[in-house]
């Protein structure tokens, strides 16, 4: 007999909604995606449904994403089939290391990652106020091919993304909509961006720091903790999160020097 309840899975609908927030906003740090998309009608999110409560979420973002999210385990290679035969395409997935193996298992070719992936933390009143900064500001376009280079340096050394592969129209027209809505930061050295970050998801559940990127003839200077701890410490929302690879040591004293903690861990694919 298997150990894993039986499940079905299908697309989450106004009477299903209510409970599939509650159980993403149940899940903290890796629901922080999820809750705020529910909250603002982004993506598509199937419902994993056991025989009287919803068992877990699998949400497919509208920029290449999943997350799936368990509040009780199901069978990972029957869960990864469904993911698969859904109709949303997806790239890049965050959720529970049974599950992302058994996605490898079922995808063509080899991945361009897969690894161990941390959950970081805090309420923006745990922010380290020591690091906050008054001169972090919103980028404008004089700044656009600094932050073009900055997203290339950034995919090829965490993602293994060769940057000939990246359309730079795609990323011109990706980094011109976050300076407009103003979902990016920036803090100065040298008369020139030293650091970025971006505010990949912001709503109800929390803000989701994402692209966290040192210009190399700016590191030493303490920029990218400043950057993570003002932008904790100025978010109105209840939770500020990021997630890194867990074999990142550097990163990881970063975000721990700006006040952030460890909540939570997963597992990160990357198809190629």
């Amino acid at each position: 007999m298997s150990r894993f309840p039986p499940f079905h899975a299908r697309p989450i609908d106004g009477h299903s909604l209510p409970e599939a927030r509650q159980l993403a906003i149940a899940a903290g740090a890796p629901g922080v995606y999820v809750a705020n998309a529910l909250a603002q009608g982004d993506g598509e999110t199937l419902g994993v449904f056991g025989a009287d409560a919803m068992l877990g979420l699998c949400w497919f973002g509208p920029r290449g994403n999943l997350l799936v999210l368990e509040q009780t385990a199901v069978d990972p290679q029957q869960l990864a089939a469904v993911i698969q035969r859904a109709r949303w395409p997806w790239r890049i997935g965050l959720g529970p290391p049974e599950v992302s193996a058994a996605l490898v298992a079922l995808c063509a070719g080899t991945p361009l990652v897969h690894r161990p992936q941390v959950w970081y933390g805090c309420r923006p009143a745990e922010a380290a106020f020591g690091f906050v900064r008054t001169d972090v500001r919103r980028p404008g376009e004089r700044d656009r091919d600094a932050l073009m280079q900055a997203t290339l340096s950034l995919n090829e050394v965490d993602l293994r993304v060769d940057p000939r592969r990246v359309d730079r129209r795609w990323l011109r027209e990706t980094i011109d909509a976050r300076i407009r809505d103003g979902t990016s930061r920036v803090l100065d050295a040298h008369g020139q961006i030293g650091c970025k970050l971006d505010l990949g998801s912001d709503g109800p559940a929390g803000t989701m720091i994402e692209g966290v990127f040192t210009f190399p003839e700016a590191r030493g200077l303490g920029l990218a903790t400043s950057l993570v701890a003002t932008a904790t410490a100025l978010a109105l929302t209840p939770l500020v999160c990021l997630h890194v690879a867990a074999d990142n040591k550097v990163a990881r004293a970063v975000y721990e020097r700006a006040g952030m903690r460890l909540l939570a861990t997963c597992q990160l694919l990357l198809l190629a």
